[in-house]
């Protein structure tokens, strides 16, 4: 059990750091797709993230591993990985980056079911409380009942499953894949499907500041596909999916530094009630572990 607690300490860091490398992938994202269409910045984006990731896995000595992409679960994770990309990016181009960020974390909601209802994870009453908690703060954000909700929230919601598969998949496939690999994986999906999508639509010029921005996309894309396939390894989902609400304060930053965001009153209430869930997550899991280890003397 101690272990599983020390797991879930990493794990939790490696979910915040993925999460902050995940938003500033989506507002470099953001800023491509206000001039360019979806396939083109998949494409563009992915063959950056490809130079610098075939670099590392050289680096690593792991090039030797990359016919791993090929297996079942690692190529469809890849592929659920490019359907995310494409409902996101659709979103992105449409409405503000943080009310994006904030719809798609029905995913630990999700994902404490799943761990209750078919991992066998304890889930206390506490937990589900601020599963519960976050899950009303995307509703806060995304209105559906009201004159404020957006058609292209749908995006949104709709990426949540594609990002629940990638998750549970990255779960699935444990340590007998490198996580580079893994990213890998997602990557030549990404670009694929950016190509086929380049057959329906009309590619237009990137300017340097475009290409900039979709470099940088690349790099923190890759970087955060790493971690969150480290985040889920060893550990509890239940215990570590909650950290994914911690995107939502880096989009808030992103969105106002880069595009001059303001979240409305609601959306504000809606993102604060998921910080304070996710932070009382992180306080229980502290005292968790506590009491694991006294008990254990």
């Amino acid at each position: 059990m101690t272990d599983t607690r020390a797991a879930n300490r990493l794990g939790m860091i490696f979910m915040v750091l993925a999460m902050a490398l995940f938003a500033a992938n989506d507002a470099g994202t953001k800023y491509a797709a206000k001039t360019l269409p979806v396939s083109e910045v998949m494409v563009l984006r992915g063959s950056f993230a490809l130079v610098f990731l075939i670099a590392i896995l050289w680096w690593r000595g792991e090039l030797r591993e990359t016919p791993k992409v090929f297996e079942w679960q690692v190529s469809l994770r890849g592929f659920a990985e490019a359907a995310n990309g494409v409902l996101l990016i659709s979103a992105l181009a449409l409405i503000p980056l943080g009310n994006v960020i904030t719809i798609i974390q029905l995913v630990p909601f999700l994902m404490t079911i799943i761990a209750a209802s078919t991992l066998g994870e304890s889930v206390g009453w506490r937990r589900w409380l601020a599963v519960a908690a976050g899950f009303v703060g995307v509703l806060f954000v995304v209105k559906p009942a009201t004159s404020a909700f957006d058609a292209a929230s749908l995006f949104a919601l709709t990426a949540t499953f594609t990002i629940l598969l990638r998750d549970m998949l990255a779960r699935s496939i444990g340590t007998r894949v490198p996580a580079f690999v893994v990213a890998l994986a997602s990557i030549l999906a990404g670009v694929a499907v950016g190509g086929a999508g380049s057959l329906f639509q009309t590619w237009q010029p990137a300017d340097a500041m475009t290409l900039f921005s979709l470099f940088a996309s690349g790099v923190c894309l890759v970087l955060a596909q790493y971690f969150i396939v480290l985040a889920y390894r060893g550990t509890e989902l239940s215990a570590v999916a909650p950290f994914r609400y911690s995107i939502v304060l880096f989009a808030v930053i992103y969105g106002f530094v880069f595009f001059r965001e303001v979240p409305d009153a609601w959306s504000f209430a809606g993102m604060a009630i998921m910080i304070v869930a996710g932070l009382y997550m992180l306080h229980r899991e502290a005292l968790r572990t506590r009491n694991a280890t006294i008990g254990g003397k």
